[in-house]
């Protein structure tokens, strides 16, 4: 067989690229997978490949072609990391864990990768190997103001005395002005952690109300943006499908402000029915906001397509099931649409105590800018109150099944709870079947959803009422 020439490999990639652009997807796939297959190594072929069998929520397909591509290179390091971190965006953590671990094995692993090997680790609960990771890449000189690693080393651990090594090293970045704003905030959200574990609240107080001001420093959050997008919200009509509920595919929306244990809920829930978790999805929000800036919430066109969009996505090419959990707790700004797009839905509700939401928050460093409200106190307060409108008009005027289910509540009797849960979501009990395996966590609760069902969580404000009077001064609840 003659050996294809780079010419040849060009101009056919350039009519995928350009059928990929049309959206022209199974005759590019064809082109794309035969190029692959004719030269295994070639990046700019497999990349777009994986790309197109994304964005059909193929993630099986997709990652695995990303790894293929990582084995023809020998794993090297820079591709290993980009790979890996497709991968983990994809959802696929143990096969990113593999790609890491094989291009470490040789020997040639940069800081980037070896933090990026941590995060796997840490997000598929493997804390002692997304320790010794962080300690590596720290090692190897990894740059604190890209990669936020001291934060995410303090979550490695529950720390039991002061004079831990860890005490000294998250102090010196955190008071060290030569580093961002940001980063010294994320290693400073750490460090209060670490305090916590040791009962030391006053300086958890002192430390976290330092670093939340780094934050806000340089992340604004605008009150009456937020005012303005729940009025729009409150007036919006969507138009309804005429089609029949499916029986064969059942969303459950795990909603609240984050912080309530939506996280948990979510992931005790599935190990309990063998509901397939898909954790923080966000494509419904993705929907959302294409629907209401493109003006399509009337075209109910659209909503069978997004329908469609979503379900396919949520679905992906994994083993299936008909229940699939999506526990993005902000999704409870768009529950009108969730109606319109999926009438079978069902919706959980969490809620907790406002002032240990409030605390919650306070002590997360969040990855994402819909969280920026988190930083002050005022604002969690302003975001609470936009959430409670919403909540309250959504339970008045929408006939979607909502579940209201209380924090404390399931932390008291969790296997009630979650029977009551799997019951309501229509699934059966699973006896002897192997429940669902365990989804990565990547959202903000990665080490406290993997950690037991505990009570301390309950009333944990008040051992920082005496440093934080914010809790009782703007949440009134006792």
């Amino acid at each position: 067989m003659p050996i294809p020439s780079s010419d040849d490999i060009d101009s056919q990639f350039a009519v995928a690229k350009a059928l990929w652009e049309r959206d022209e997807l199974p005759r590019s796939e064809a082109i794309l997978r035969e190029l692959a297959a004719r030269d295994p190594a070639r990046e700019d072929v497999s990349t777009l490949l994986a790309k197109l069998l994304q964005s059909q929520g193929r993630l099986d397909a997709a990652t695995a072609a990303m790894f293929e591509l990582c084995r023809a290179h020998a794993f090297e390091p820079e591709l290993s990391l980009r790979a890996a971190q497709f991968i983990q965006q994809s959802h696929r953590q143990p096969l990113a864990a593999e790609v890491c671990d094989l291009a470490i094995a040789r020997g040639r692993a940069t800081p980037a990768l070896l933090a990026v090997a941590g995060n796997i680790a840490r997000e598929l609960g493997d804390f002692a190997k997304a320790r010794a990771r962080y300690l590596d890449a720290l090692d190897a000189g990894i740059d604190l103001n890209t990669w936020y690693v001291l934060g995410a080393l303090a979550h490695t651990m529950r720390y039991t005395d002061a004079g831990h090594a860890d005490f000294a090293r998250f102090e010196a970045h955190f008071r060290d002005e030569a580093f961002s704003a940001r980063a010294r905030a994320a290693t400073g959200f750490g460090l209060a952690k670490a305090f916590d574990d040791i009962g030391d609240y006053e300086s958890a107080a002192r430390t976290l109300r330092a670093a939340n001001g780094l934050v806000r420093s340089v992340l604004a959050w605008p009150a009456s943006t937020w005012d303005a997008f729940v009025d729009a919200r409150l007036v919006e009509r969507v138009a309804r499908v005429p089609a029949a509920p499916r029986s064969d595919f059942i969303p459950v929306f795990v909603v609240g402000l984050p912080r309530t244990g939506t996280t948990l809920t979510a992931t005790r829930l599935a190990e309990h029915s063998g509901a397939r978790d898909r954790g923080e999805l966000r494509m419904l929000r993705f929907i959302a906001e294409q629907l209401i800036g493109g003006g399509h919430l009337g075209d109910a066109g659209a909503i069978a397509e997004a329908a469609e969009l979503y379900r396919m996505h949520a679905r992906q090419d994994d083993a299936p099931a008909t229940w699939y959990i999506d526990q993005d707790p902000l999704n409870f700004r768009y529950l009108h649409i969730i109606e319109a797009l999926f009438p079978e839905a069902r919706v959980i509700f969490c809620r907790r105590g406002r002032r240990d939401t409030a605390l919650s928050l306070w002590c997360q460093d969040f990855a994402h800018r819909d969280s920026a409200f988190a930083y002050d106190f005022e604002s969690i307060a302003r975001f609470a109150a936009g959430h409670d409108r919403l909540m309250r008009h959504w339970q008045r005027t929408l006939s979607l099944p909502i579940h209201t289910l209380d924090y404390e509540t399931l932390i008291a009797d969790p296997a009630r709870t979650l029977d009551t849960l799997r019951d309501f979501i229509g699934a059966p009990a699973i006896g002897g079947a192997a429940p669902a395996p365990a989804t990565p966590i990547h959202s903000a609760s990665v080490w406290q959803a993997r950690q037991p069902i505990y009570a301390a969580s309950v009333d944990r404000w008040r051992r920082y009422a005496p440093f934080v009077p914010e809790l009782a001064g703007l949440f009134p609840e006792a």
